[in-house]
């Protein structure tokens, strides 16, 4: 299977639906995403936890005993992982699926990455006869579950059709964003607003309760007015009100998004006025907190350095 190839989206479909199909990296999102794709097709499958691999096993996926057996059996292997950092490590590391995987591999990256590492990574596995396409998601392990997340592919449009059909068994939210990389852009692009939304929305918020306005009658105003945001209608009213601040997405992870933006804004020559505000305040957040803490935990560094009270003195983070 050459990555320059384009057949038909007929050809493509069959071909795509009788491959081989890997999953390494079987955390909250990718054993989300593992298991939505599992309805509909087998999968050989891993990670260094076995708890998470076992979770999927009991639903009939195969285990891979190591990444060597796993690429040497897969046409099709699909990555989710922390950072292109670690998507790097599994791919060229001692070990690495790059040195054993056949000629015509196609490597679907899942991870929420870095574009400039996903190109350079691109070139050198093209080197290989090895084809790679960025497939960064947006929705959450919900999103996953239920089917309805949305799914950004860097690709040439020929890689695009054949793994289309194998992303579409994820959701039918599939969007071609433009060649290699272009993924992971929107990505960033994207996590970069709703992490910004974020903060506007806690700040606004802290505004109106510290100057006398109650916290529920504050929400349902804006929830009603100008100022309504998908974050705010999502997570406000369930969690931060509530203190119930348990997430499946970590802090750290979210900066690390927001910094990997501003990097691509200055490597681009854009200024990131609002994006490194946002980049500075969740490292603030990270200071206070830990990589791991739930990204919710941003509201309670919000209230400390604003003096309010939007989430409750007995929050949780369980």
């Amino acid at each position: 299977m050459r990555c320059n190839a384009t057949p038909s989206p007929r050809t493509s479909h069959t071909r795509i639906l009788t491959m081989n199909i890997g999953y390494v990296g079987l955390g909250n999102m990718g054993g989300a995403l593992a298991r939505r794709l599992q309805l509909t097709h087998p999968l050989q499958v891993y990670d260094r936890d076995g708890t998470c691999v076992q979770r999927l096993v009991e639903r009939g996926a195969t285990r891979a005993e190591n990444l060597t057996h796993l690429a040497q059996s897969c046409d099709v292997i699909i990555l989710c992982l922390p950072t292109s950092e670690h998507v790097r490590s599994v791919l060229f590391g001692a070990d690495g699926i790059a040195a054993s995987v056949k000629r015509g591999t196609l490597i679907v990256d899942q991870t929420s990455g870095d574009p400039t590492m996903t190109r350079a990574i691109a070139a050198e596995l093209a080197e290989r006869g090895i084809g790679i396409v960025d497939a960064p998601v947006s929705g959450g392990p919900a999103g996953a579950d239920a089917g309805t997340i949305a799914i950004m592919v860097g690709a040439e449009l020929g890689v695009f059709e054949r793994v289309a059909p194998v992303l579409r068994a994820i959701s039918p939210n599939v969007f071609h964003a433009g060649g290699i990389g272009c993924g992971h852009v929107v990505k960033l692009a994207n996590n970069l607003l709703s992490a910004g939304t974020r903060l506007m929305t806690l700040e606004a918020m802290a505004l109106a309760v510290k100057n006398g306005v109650d916290s529920e009658k504050a929400l349902e105003i804006m929830m009603a007015s100008g100022g309504r945001n998908f974050w705010m209608e999502k997570y406000m009213a369930n969690y931060i009100l509530t203190g119930k601040l348990k997430a499946a997405f970590a802090l750290g992870l979210l900066h690390k998004d927001v910094r990997l933006a501003c990097q691509l804004g200055q490597d681009s020559g854009m200024p990131m006025l609002f994006g490194n505000l946002s980049k500075d305040f969740y490292q603030m957040a990270l200071n206070e907190h830990s990589f791991d803490a739930p990204v919710n935990v941003v509201a309670v560094t919000m209230d400390r350095i604003t003096g309010s009270h939007v989430v409750p003195a007995d929050f949780s983070i369980d």
